[in-house]
């Protein structure tokens, strides 16, 4: 467990008293606990009890704290907040720059425990009665909740890539005499992603399901499971001699494949062992996963992604004197 997810446990701790109005200094202390243990360089996971308790403001409970994240993955007394908590309470710190205090207002005044009590109440304009909230408050809120409908069940790239990886990794160990790789929109690095995905030359056995994947349920062409953490993960298989048919079918979206049928009419692309037949066979250029989402880019032999090196201004970052990570002397120094 990384050290930012660690200090994830005491910004959801820190939120769940003050939604209690529990003690603030204590309140106080959690918060400060996140901010410090996501910008500290040495994993936790490495440390000894004495060298947490050793970091400025980390004290022995919170320490304490922190070994037991790393030992069972939850935190006991966040889990006796949230079982006196509605869970639509829970749901609505989802909402962006809506927090406790506010949260708190309108559930002990309008008795809204769900997300969608709460839409429901900004369009009722019943809002602006509440100190502290007006006219402008309740419209913003009120996009803010649509985002979040739209948003459900869907994942940052960014936030789940480490994930994807390392579920790519355990698959292509536990079975080993397949080709595995990622598919979808995860093989694309799509901004938003609805799973993660992969196709295999074999279908997984029960070997691969452990306390960090967890089966759903099989068909015949996939099985659907979910991480741990709740992040959904789709293994599709196929026969080797079929793998790259099937990878160019399911990396590509609906728009894109069909653009691509149409200008290949009449082609067959069943049964191709490996993607790049798939454009051989087309006439057309390859094309990468990147732009599997773009009917436009199809038949694009100039094409290129932007790499790294091509950046050549100044990329914003920010440092630990706000919410960084590294310091000014590290970020300069870099290369």
């Amino acid at each position: 467990m990384t050290n930012k997810e660690i200090a994830g446990f005491f910004a959801d701790l820190g939120d769940i008293m003050e939604l209690h109005k529990e003690n603030p200094f204590k309140i106080r202390s959690y918060k400060n606990a996140y901010i410090k243990l996501r910008k500290l360089d040495t994993p936790l996971s490495e440390m000894t009890e004495a060298d947490v308790s050793a970091i400025q403001g980390i004290g022995k409970a919170i320490t304490a704290k922190i070994f037991e994240i790393l030992e069972t993955g939850k935190l006991a007394t966040y889990e006796k907040y949230k079982e006196k908590t509605p869970p639509g309470l829970i749901e609505m710190f989802k909402i962006k720059g809506f927090g406790p205090s506010k949260i708190r207002v309108v559930w002990k005044e309008l008795e809204v425990e769900t997300v969608g009590e709460l839409y429901y109440a900004c369009n009722e304009n019943r809002l602006i009665t509440l100190k502290g909230f007006g006219e402008k408050t309740q419209q913003d809120l009120i996009k803010k909740i649509e985002f979040l409908y739209r948003s459900r069940d869907k994942f940052l790239f960014a936030r789940i890539e480490k994930a994807g990886n390392r579920f790519l990794e355990l698959l292509q160990e536990k079975m080993p005499q397949a080709r595995v790789e990622t598919t979808g929109a995860f093989r694309r690095r799509d901004t938003i992603l609805p799973a993660l995905e992969y196709l295999s030359t074999e279908e997984p056995g029960d070997a691969v399901y452990d306390d960090s994947l967890i089966l759903l349920s099989k068909t015949d062409s996939f099985h659907q499971a979910k991480s741990e953490s709740g992040i959904p993960v789709k293994i599709f298989f196929c026969p080797a001699e079929e793998f790259g048919s099937k990878q160019f079918r399911y990396t590509g979206t609906k728009d894109f494949l069909e653009k691509f049928v149409e200008v290949s009419s009449g082609k067959d692309f069943k049964h191709l062992k490996e993607e790049s037949e798939v454009f051989e066979k087309a006439g057309l250029p390859y094309l990468v996963p990147e732009r599997r989402d773009c009917p436009e880019d199809i038949g694009n032999e100039h094409f290129a992604l932007v790499q790294e090196s091509d950046i050549k201004g100044v990329v914003h970052s920010h440092t630990t004197w706000s919410d960084g990570v590294a310091s000014v002397k590290e970020m300069a120094e870099y290369s």
